[in-house]
């Protein structure tokens, strides 16, 4: 049984493994529901190839959007 569900990311947080990595997305269904802290909760587990993937589709996405996207600066950079 499958449930399909839609909603707004509200924030995520990743874990390193040693096979992948561990995304916990927090998804929200209304503007309501984020300001009343009912989030879901949902752990998608990637590994490489995966997480790869999912940045490319994320960064064509950005960019088809007009969004610029640009990395932090290293910390050494920052401080130094």
């Amino acid at each position: 049984m499958s449930t399909i569900a839609t909603g707004a990311l509200a924030g995520w947080k990743r874990c390193e493994g040693m096979s992948g990595i561990v995304l916990t997305m927090q998804i929200v269904e209304s503007v309501e529901a984020y300001q009343e802290q009912r989030v879901a909760k949902v752990q998608v587990a990637l590994n490489d190839r995966q997480l790869r993937s999912l940045a490319r589709d994320l960064t064509r996405a950005a960019s088809e959007r007009g969004i610029e996207l640009q990395a932090r600066r290293p910390w050494w950079r920052v401080w130094g």
